[in-house]
């Protein structure tokens, strides 16, 4: 009785160097190429899947280089932010200070700081910036985000983006949302791009998470500095 596929497979992984011993072989078996191409030998083959496998193994590399370049750089802004709001004199400051700050470090296209306990006197004449009652957002059907205490990312409704945004509403295409404090005890930041698929439901939420720490830090009534 010959031997059975799976023992020859078998033996040839408990045998790695048996090629290697009968190179001459390599040249006279043949493996199928793809379908309607004929057969190729082991050793265009196994030069063939090398390629493939180098393929693979480069766009990976690529892929940790990128994340790595994107992690830094958002570092790099978030070191900047607080340094902004280390030299604030105060909460008032801060507070009004944050919308601007936030756009020109991030490159944002439009944020708004929704805030529960702020006083109106302060938020006045800071156009990204609201003293919203939670229940306002609530009646909007935003609970969501801040019951789930974790950022959320899509397409909101005509009506959202204006409670959200107002005049510029109709210029946002996609939104982010994120809770400041413990299940958003202190608002909401929201923020918004003119590209619809820029922040899609799939988007990595690392980035609103590490700026709402921060923005969550610096707008608490309890924090004497950053």
């Amino acid at each position: 009785m010959g031997l059975t596929p799976d023992q020859v497979a078998a033996y040839l992984r408990e045998n790695p160097d048996f090629f290697h011993l009968h190179a001459d072989l390599l040249l006279e078996l043949r493996v199928p190429h793809g379908e309607g191409e004929g057969a190729v030998s082991l050793v265009e083959r196994q030069l063939e899947l090398l390629r493939r496998r180098n393929e693979e193994l480069r766009r990976t590399l690529e892929e940790y280089i990128e994340n790595a370049r994107s992690s830094d750089m958002l570092a790099s802004q978030l070191n900047h932010l607080v340094t902004k709001l280390l030299c604030c004199s105060g909460l008032d400051e801060r507070l009004r200070s944050l919308p601007g700050q936030l756009k020109e470090i991030f490159s944002l296209d439009f944020v708004r700081l929704l805030l529960f306990d702020a006083s109106p006197e302060v938020c006045a004449g800071v156009a990204d910036l609201s003293a919203t009652p939670r229940q306002d957002v609530m009646a909007e059907g935003l609970s969501g985000v801040l019951k789930a205490n974790a950022p959320r990312c899509g397409h909101y409704s005509e009506q959202q983006r204006g409670f959200l945004f107002g005049d510029a509403a109709a210029q946002v295409g996609s939104v982010a949302l994120a809770p400041l404090g413990g299940r958003g005890k202190l608002g909401l930041l929201a923020l918004g791009s003119r590209d619809p698929d820029h922040y899609h439901r799939a988007k990595s939420t690392e980035f609103l998470s590490r700026v709402s720490a921060v923005v969550s830090v610096a707008i608490s009534p309890n924090a004497g500095s950053v």
